[in-house]
């Protein structure tokens, strides 16, 4: 009877706290997948940096935040100092 209990109450907190452990671990994803927007400096040739503070970026005068579909789909391809 003993052991019947405790595989009960075993069972019954394991369901219990089966349902709140699951949202407190995070997904791993990768960095390109975080970074949907990414800059361009639009007046310094066709090359976009997930970073703004990238030093390939260091000598354009306007920066322009934009989607990365977006910068793909205007034929912007990744900065050197990125990949």
């Amino acid at each position: 009877m003993k052991t019947l209990r405790r595989a009960m109450a075993l069972i019954a907190v394991s369901f219990t706290l089966g349902g709140m452990v699951e949202p407190l671990t995070a997904p791993t994803t990768t960095a390109e997948a975080k970074a949907t927007k990414v800059w361009i400096a639009p007046n310094h040739g066709k090359k976009y940096h997930y970073d703004k503070h990238c030093r390939g970026l260091n000598h354009a005068g306007k920066l322009k935040h934009v989607t990365l579909k977006w910068a793909k789909h205007t034929h912007y391809k990744l900065c050197g100092w990125e990949k």
